[in-house]
């Protein structure tokens, strides 16, 4: 062996731990006996043989010669290779030599017996780990070099990450974990499981707020960690920008995983240069930057992915999505893949993990024995106040605080571990008075906390608050509830954090009177000690105590969720109006791109205030449900910033929300308001000239300006603010299109299109053995569903919306979920092609040009074929009404098929493009 090239040694040891592999199942198809220890050293043998032909495919690749860690591997390779030999000559000579052999020939498999004692077996397989461990170290370090060489370097500006959401990050820094003595029998359930290669693949902890969820996570994810088996981790916050975003989740994973696993590199660059994965659904998103590398490489222990505080993603159906495709981890067999999630129990959370029974283990923390979690609070809550005491040396009584005060705190607490924390926060608050005094205050709100969750946050937060307004006159009360709820109450209801020096300059206020009013709030905000850095909730459950409507007339600091939304939106217009200007950062160049934009230079004209002003006006205007009317400050201010906040959306990169955030303020405006015909102008102006706007700004006052149609409102509003060297031109359109717009992608004939039944998803089949799912609202591709052998002639959506089916020329019919992408049925056996298909109302049939098929069987079919009545028809050259003409499609626009959803038609075309058109009805 010794004398063989390190690539040969691999490839001997490969072959021969397949041998071992092969002869441990043929004894245990054989005899009863020592089926343990058969099995054991088969599994091995098999991880063995997993992680050597890892070292063999590195060495027989184009680099294989420079990976001097893997050539120095001889020894070890010879001692394995030894040890296999030796294990697989015991076995042959039991199964095929010797007296055996006559005697298995009289008695036959009976006869056979393992040859090795289960204290032997143990031994093989130390000896064995203790190669597999140098060969997987080599592995790491020379994958690392591969990686590193120069043709195989990854930009990674183009996989965009969330920053703050890893456990590690500077915004989770200094955010508890759980105290050495505490949740211990929880901590270890959760270590096993990750350890253990037949446990599920997800594990769910969930509980209410309070319960410490993500004091656990990020346990768990230091203590992985220090073991080498995280492999990345997601926080979720709300109201904290994209930690809220689903879109970024997988993106944001990906990048932690190739800096923790080199190996992933090559896989995750390839996928990001064959197309802009970041930018897909998030199906595309998990199997091309997750799965399939993962599928790439070979590694013993687990990979842990830590998601927290899942329930706090913006968007529910974005939430069960994120489900389903996480319940796939064990569908990759080269790694053992663990995600650990923790959430409250809500609605969407609760049906996701319904739909993937039997993949995932999970445990409620509310449902822990009580006495366990007081156990655990107790301990918390004696070291915090002895360390309290220690830190306030003799300014507290002998004694202080006792353990009866503490089994009260316990008692009042369970099973709240924000309770104890937030208290010993307020305690510890060095600008208020001695800790027995605070401490005593806490203790006065014990009755609270017998009946209800909810009064255990009063007794949670009112102390803290109380301390604003103790001993004032009523008319001095009046005025620092007041302060309390201009200020404390828009910090609580941000979409994203702010400094201090931002929501002053906000809120249009004095930064140090913002300060003066949360030096007194330590307790329940993360108050930084610098002004720029940002504010932030302790916890959640803070903002819900605040703005609960059960308590309006009980709670004297109760913020109006409406009111202080409505607030935000008018100050975020007027620092909008004060900032916003053409050319805001004097490029003075009409055709610079947005990549050329030094982002410092942007950040130096638009003030972190105004970026979150430009980006979050019309959030805070939808969550006061104030109705936009004519002349309103909303219409005022669009009419004459319309092009300048589109100017500053492009500089933050973040124009493809304008057409979203129009449509809002569609839903917001009055029915009569003819505001309205402004906003529909401005949707068809940036969905016209997004493209152009998205790479160089200042088109919106050239290009975009220039080629909108001359009576368009707001090319006719905004016309002054042209380019200069722009006077006059000819020949331009009167009107947008009728098309509502084009979607691409396809690239063939488009056989079938298909609204879903809500009108929000659009299907289209094609003759490239595809189906694509489009947003029907923006023409945002959503998914792509491939594994057909043939063309896909039709489409469509179950009447609840929540199953596609589609057919094809390869004679089958396929069903799958709507919405993670997920194949669930495919039907065989029709004797031709099938080119068209559609659901029964109940949804039980399927009905086929070929005849009705029963979905839970594919044996009886009827020749019965029942028309679809449609509003519209497309006849060839005509979209047509109760059989009469309407409008005339030039040959560009005649389609190879139709769908129809309410007044919205989808014509796709042999081109491979989709067009939209809206009416109204005749």
């Amino acid at each position: 062996m010794e004398v063989l090239g390190a690539a040969a040694s691999v490839i001997a040891v490969v072959e021969l731990a397949a041998k071992v592999g092969s002869l441990c199942l043929e004894y245990s198809s054989a005899i009863r006996s020592a089926k343990s220890d058969i099995e054991r050293l088969r599994k091995h043998t098999e991880s063995l043989k997993i992680t050597v032909d890892g070292a063999r495919k590195l060495l027989q690749g184009p680099h294989g010669a420079q990976l001097e860690t893997s050539q120095k591997l001889h020894k070890a390779l010879a001692d394995t290779y030894s040890q296999l030999d030796d294990v697989a000559t015991k076995l042959e000579a039991k199964l095929y030599t010797g007296r055996t052999t006559k005697v298995m020939r009289r008695l036959g498999l009976r006869a056979l017996k393992w040859p090795f004692e289960s204290k032997e077996v143990d031994k093989i397989i130390a000896n064995l780990q203790r190669d597999q461990d140098s060969f997987a170290n080599a592995l790491q370090i020379d994958q690392t070099t591969e990686v590193l060489d120069i043709h195989s370097k990854i930009d990674l500006a183009t996989l965009p990450s969330v920053s703050g959401a890893a456990f590690d990050s500077h915004a989770e820094e200094h955010n508890a974990r759980c105290h050495p003595g505490t949740r211990t029998e929880l901590l270890r359930q959760i270590q096993e499981w990750a350890n253990d290669p037949q446990a599920e693949g997800i594990f769910w902890l969930n509980g209410m707020a309070g319960t410490g969820k993500s004091t656990i996570s990020r346990t768990v994810a230091t203590s992985f960690a220090e073991d080498g088996l995280l492999g990345a981790s997601f926080f979720f916050k709300r109201g904290e920008g994209d930690r809220g975003e689903a879109g970024l989740v997988f993106p944001t994973i990906a990048r932690q995983l190739m800096y923790k696993i080199p190996a992933l590199v090559p896989s995750i660059r390839e996928a990001l240069v064959d197309q802009d994965v970041p930018k897909k659904t998030l199906r595309d998103q998990f199997e091309k930057l997750i799965l399939q590398p993962l599928g790439c490489i070979h590694r013993t222990t687990a990979i842990v992915i830590v998601i927290d505080a899942l329930d706090e993603c913006d968007k529910d159906e974005d939430v069960k999505t994120i489900i389903a495709l996480l319940a796939q981890a064990k569908e990759v067999r080269s790694v053992r893949l663990r995600i650990f999630i923790t959430s409250r129990p809500e609605l969407p959370i609760r049906l996701g993990f319904r739909d993937v029974q039997g993949k995932y283990q999970g445990l409620t923390l509310h449902q822990i024995p009580e006495q366990v979690v007081e156990q655990d609070i107790s301990t918390f809550l004696a070291y915090e106040l002895a360390r309290i005491k220690d830190e306030y040396n003799g300014q507290v009584p002998l004694g202080w605080p006792g353990e009866g005060d503490i089994r009260t705190l316990a008692q009042m607490a369970v099973p709240l571990f924000i309770f104890a924390a937030t208290i010993c926060r307020f305690v510890d608050d060095k600008g208020r008075s001695n800790p027995a005094k605070r401490l005593k205050k806490v203790l006065e709100y014990r009755t609270a906390t017998r009946d209800s969750t909810l009064d255990k946050l009063d007794a949670t937060y009112l102390p803290v608050l109380h301390q604003l307004t103790f001993g004032r006159t009523d008319q001095d009360k009046a005025e620092v509830l007041a302060e309390f709820q201009n200020v404390v109450g828009p910090i609580v209801l941000l979409a994203q954090p702010l400094s201090v020096r931002s929501i002053a300059r906000l809120l249009d206020v004095e930064p140090e009177d913002v300060r003066a009013l949360l030096n007194s709030l330590h307790s329940v905000l993360d108050i930084p000690s610098v002004d720029d850095a940002p504010v932030r909730l302790f916890h959640l459950s803070f903002r819900d105590f605040l703005v609960d409507p059960a308590k309006r007339t009980k709670n004297e600091f109760w913020i109006d969720e409406a009111k202080y939304h409505k607030m935000l939106a008018e100050r975020c217009i007027q620092l909008m109006h004060q900032c916003l200007k053409q050319d805001i950062c004097g490029l003075k160049v009409p055709g610079k791109l947005r990549s050329e934009i030094n982002q410092q230079t942007i950040n130096t004209h638009l003030s972190p205030a105004a970026q979150y002003a430009c980006q979050y006006w019309v959030y805070h205007l939808k969550e006061s449900k104030h109705k936009i009317e004519d002349n309103n400050f909303v219409h005022t201010f669009l009419t004459s910033n319309f092009l300048y906040w589109l100017e500053a959306l492009s500089l933050l990169g973040r124009l493809s929300d304008g057409v979203l955030l129009i449509r809002e303020l569609l839903y917001a405006a009055q029915v009569t308001s003819d505001f309205i015909e402004f906003l529909k102008d401005a949707e068809k102006f940036i969905c016209s000239h997004g493209s152009i706007i998205e790479r160089a700004p200042l088109q919106i006052y050239g290009s975009a300006l220039l080629f909108s149609p001359t009576l368009s409102k707001v090319r006719n509003q905004q016309w002054e603010k042209k380019l200069s060297f722009i006077k006059s031109a000819t020949g331009i359109k009167d009107h947008w299109d009728p098309h509502q717009q084009t979607l691409e992608g396809h690239s063939s004939y488009v056989r079938a299109v298909a609204f879903s039944p809500d009108g929000k998803t659009l299907a289209s089949a094609s003759d490239d053995w595809t189906i694509r799912l489009w947003d029907a609202a923006t023409g945002i591709h959503q998914e792509t569903f491939t594994g057909y052998s043939g063309p896909v002639r039709a489409v469509a959506f179950s009447p609840d919306g929540k199953t596609l089916a589609s057919a094809s020329s390869d004679e089958t019919i396929r069903l799958w979920d709507a919405a993670t992408g997920i194949h669930q049925e495919t039907f065989t056996g029709h004797s031709g092609s099938i080119r068209a298909v559609a659901f029964s109302p109940d949804g039980k049939t399927l009905e086929t040009n070929r005849g009705l098929l029963s979905i839970k069987s594919d044996s009886d079919f009827l020749q019965d074929q029942r028309p679809v009545d449609n509003t519209f028809f497309v006849d060839d050259e005509w979209i047509t009404k109760s059989g009469k003409n309407l409008l005339w499609l030039p040959p560009d626009y005649r389609a190879s098929c139709v769908s129809v959803y309410d007044h919205i038609l989808a014509l796709g075309h042999a081109s491979g493009k989709v067009t939209l058109f809206q009416f109204v009805s005749p």
